[in-house]
C-alpha cells in the first residue's frame, strides 16, 4: 500500500495554470513542480511568467513552460491547450486562477459594472472553466485521473458592493463546479478552491486599505498567498480521490462564520 505522502505526489502529470502571478497562482505552480508535475503557466504578463519558469525549471521536480495567454479569449486558450500536449503531453490538471471584473467604489460605484465590465467577468471567472473542461476533457477520459480546480471568492458567498458583476460570475462559478462535477465523472474531478483576503506576503495590498476585510473573518487577519496550497495540493491528486462538486474554504472563516 502507498503511504499516505504518496497520495499528494504529482509525478508524471501535467497541469496547466491561468493568471499565474506574485500570488495564489505563482505558489500553486512552484508547489505542483515540487511535487513533480509539469506545469504550463499562463497569465497576459509574458516576462512574468518567463521568471517564474525560470526559476521553476532551475529546481528539481517538474518542469515549468510559460505561455502567455488572456484567460478570457478562446483562441488563447486553445494554444495554451496545444502547448502543453506539445511540450508534455495529456493533460491531468487544470488550476483555473485568472478573475476579472472587480471595480470599487473610486471607480464609479455600483453603475461601474457597465457591458464591458460584465462581458469581460463572465469571460474570464466562469467561460474560461468551461472551454478549458471541454478542451481537456478527452485526455482525462482516457487517463482517468482528472482535475478541475477552479478559484472561487467570498464575493461569491457574500456580497461585496460595488463589486456586483465580479460577485456575481463567482456565485455563477460555484454552480458551474458541481455540474461540472456531475457531468464529468468518474473520469474528472471537479471542485473549487475558496480563498479570501489574500496578498503574496500577507500584508494589506493599498487598494484594499478601508474596506475592513481582515476584520470580516474570524482570524482577523490577511492571509498570505502560500496559505492556500496545501488545499491546492489536496484537489490535485490522488489523496482527494473521492473528493468532487466541493469547495475548500481558505479564508479566514469569513464565510464560515458569517453572522
Amino acid at each position: 500500500m502507498a503511504s499516505v505522502l504518496d497520495r499528494f505526489r504529482l509525478d508524471g502529470r501535467t497541469a496547466i495554470l491561468t493568471g499565474v502571478g506574485p500570488g495564489v497562482g505563482e505558489h500553486v505552480a512552484r508547489a505542483y513542480a515540487e511535487l513533480g508535475a509539469n506545469v504550463v503557466i499562463s497569465a497576459r504578463s509574458a516576462e512574468r511568467l518567463d521568471r517564474i519558469a525560470t526559476s521553476i525549471n532551475a529546481g528539481s521536480g517538474g518542469r515549468a513552460l510559460a505561455c502567455a495567454a488572456d484567460a478570457g479569449a478562446s483562441a488563447d486558450l486553445e494554444r495554451l491547450v496545444g502547448a502543453a500536449h506539445e511540450r508534455f503531453g495529456p493533460v491531468h490538471i487544470v488550476f483555473n486562477n485568472a478573475a476579472a471584473g472587480v471595480v470599487y467604489a473610486s471607480d464609479g460605484g455600483l453603475w461601474a459594472n457597465k457591458d464591458e465590465v460584465w462581458k469581460t467577468a463572465f469571460d474570464v471567472n466562469v467561460l474560461a472553466t468551461w472551454r478549458l473542461a471541454e478542451l481537456t476533457t478527452a485526455d482525462m477520459q482516457v487517463h482517468g485521473k482528472g482535475s478541475i480546480i477552479s478559484v472561487q471568492s467570498c464575493g461569491g458567498f457574500t456580497p461585496i458592493p460595488p463589486a456586483v458583476a465580479y460577485g456575481v460570475t463567482k456565485a455563477a462559478l460555484a454552480f458551474l463546479t458541481r455540474s461540472l462535477a456531475k457531468a464529468l465523472a468518474p473520469h474528472t474531478r471537479v471542485n473549487a478552491l475558496c480563498v479570501g483576503s489574500m496578498s503574496p506576503d500577507g500584508t494589506e495590498a493599498e487598494i484594499h486599505r478601508g474596506l475592513g476585510l481582515a476584520e470580516r473573518n474570524a482570524i482577523k487577519r490577511f492571509g498570505a498567498a502560500d496559505e492556500a496550497v496545501g488545499a491546492a495540493v489536496l484537489l490535485a491528486g490522488d489523496g482527494s480521490s473521492y473528493t468532487t462538486g466541493s469547495t475548500i474554504f481558505t479564508e479566514g472563516g469569513r464565510v464560515g462564520t458569517i453572522s
